[in-house]
């Protein structure tokens, strides 16, 4: 008897494809499931009208009668005339997968801008979050499959299954997840009949890159600086800092050799206060410096101020040397003419910048970083647990002004902990979403909500109030109303809890 398909695809070679949908940037990592080793895993970095760069910016243009354009093309391309939302270019809107999303700190009345005057990241007339995210993954995935992994493998690509894992941040609900997957296969991943799509939490995937990093001995990728080894029974804490959310979660090490192994130690926690809303203080800051005429469109568009734009280039490169450098002081030449105000630091069209400019910039988004750290640091020692170490990763996790900051509060704690800054760590959760897939380390997680079911029990005086009453008319005698019987038990996050069978049978 021949197998069925779906069993003969799973027994197969995969390609193991790894999307980190991001906030703000998007990137993809794959390997073959045969490949085990870090060096194995290959990050594309060509894409189309985005030049050689290891991520595309996470943005969408809508054109009138014609396909939208997508990541960096999107702030590329001249700006169109003639529709209404031809010059919009809209980003952010990841963060709308999840209801609970906040406002901005942006308050922006540009008509080209993502961002409403209330402060609410905006989206087309007509669109949701889940398909303005669809549309742009789309785009991707078509670029994906019939460019780039159809130059990588010509003759075996449509007989390849395909293992997708994408990304979230730790702190979405199970409602957010769900629209991310929905996103996904409406965008066309999983259309092939022998490929499957599971979900990975960023800093679970960041922390089994550095951990598969340390295993291999390879420490060249994970610090410049000594690292020390991770012993069975330590606990460390993982910070994922991205561009829109920053998410924390911790393990223990239950096992080391042959391999790492790992519990969650506390249930993780996160924010969305990623490295987007220093870029949104910055220009909201702008505003104060030039006055109104900043909030004319026409003058101050998208192309001159929006992501990939020369201005916000420039203000990129000052954020991430901030912290590193000795310099005390910043010049952005603006690009639109204004007149010289040497109180606001405007002279002949540069903008003087003061490190305690750029700390008030700053430091509202690192106060709140360090507080998740320390709140999660204070989430394991109730649980009993001590933390040895903490990783911080993530495009955000790259500021030499936030390592800084999470070190000065380390330092203070008894004893001090160690803070550790992997190299290349922007890459750090495409590369452990690969690894997630090729062998998962987690033995168990901590559950985010308490599971129940509500019902009634007999009625007891002592417990219950006479109006949650009533009578059973099948012979149970008085009930309570409104009771919840907790259900669940400890198992193994890996571990088959109840076994399958495939049933075959000839017509």
């Amino acid at each position: 008897m021949e197998k069925p398909r779906e069993l003969e695809a799973q027994e197969r070679e995969k390609l193991i494809v790894a999307v980190d949908f991001g906030t703000t940037y998007s990137g993809v990592a794959f390997c073959h499931s045969n490949q085990k080793e870090l060096r194995d895993i290959e990050i594309i970095t060509s894409w189309s009208n985005n030049g050689v760069a290891p991520k595309v910016p996470t943005e969408i243009r809508y054109v009138h009668g014609k396909d939208p354009l997508w990541g960096a093309e999107a702030s590329l391309a001249s700006e169109r005339r003639g529709t209404a939302n031809s010059a919009v270019i809209y980003n952010r809107f990841k963060l709308l997968l999840d209801p609970r999303s906040g406002t901005g700190l942006y308050n922006s009345a540009d008509e080209s801008s993502d961002i409403s005057t209330d402060g609410e990241i905006r989206l087309p007339d007509k669109k949701s979050a889940v398909s303005v995210s669809a549309d742009y993954l789309k785009l991707l995935y078509q670029e994906l499959m019939q460019k780039i992994l159809r130059r990588r493998l010509p003759k075996t690509l449509d007989i390849t299954p395909i293992h997708f894992i994408f990304s979230v941040p730790a702190i979405w609900s199970h409602e957010a997840q769900s629209a991310t997957k929905f996103a996904a296969k409406q965008a066309g991943f999983c259309s092939r009949s022998s490929d499957r799509l599971t979900l990975v939490s960023e800093p679970e995937a960041a922390a089994l890159y550095v951990l598969k990093a340390m295993h291999e001995a390879n420490f060249s990728r994970i610090s410049t600086t000594a690292v020390p080894p991770l012993a069975e029974g330590d606990t460390f804490v993982v910070c994922d800092a991205g561009g829109g959310t920053v998410d924390l979660i911790s393990y223990e090490v239950e096992d080391v050799k042959p391999a790492f192994r790992l519990v969650e130690a506390a249930v993780g926690t996160g924010a969305k206060c990623g490295s987007s809303y220093i870029d949104e203080a910055f220009l909201q800051m702008l505003r104060q410096k030039i006055g109104p005429t900043f909030d004319d469109s026409r003058v101050w568009s998208q192309k001159k101020i929006g992501r990939g734009s020369t201005l916000m280039k420039t203000f990129d490169s000052i954020k991430r040397s901030f912290g590193q450098t000795t310099n005390d002081v910043w010049y952005i030449e603006l690009p639109v003419n204004v007149e010289d105000d040497e109180e606001n630091g405007i002279i002949e069209n540069e903008l003087e910048f003061t490190a305690e400019d750029l700390e008030d910039l700053f430091d509202p988004v690192v106060d709140q970083v360090v507080g998740l750290i320390r709140n999660q640091v204070d989430s394991v020692q109730s649980c009993g647990k001590t933390v040895s170490a903490i990783f911080l990763v993530g495009g955000f996790g790259e500021s030499h002004y936030l390592y800084q900051s999470v070190e000065k509060w380390a330092k203070t704690q008894s004893p001090p902990l160690t803070v550790i800054n992997p190299q290349g760590s922007w890459s750090a959760i495409m590369r452990g979403a690969v690894i997630y897939a090729l062998n998962p380390a987690i033995r168990s997680r901590r559950l985010r909500q308490h599971y129940g079911f509500e019902c009634s029990v007999n009625f007891d005086p002592a417990k219950h109030d006479i109006a949650d009453s009533w009578m059973c008319p099948f012979g149970g005698g008085l009930q309570a109303n409104g009771e919840v019987t907790w259900s669940g038990r400890m198992v193994n996050y890996n571990s088959r809890i109840l076994e399958l069978r495939q049933l075959l049978t000839d017509l």
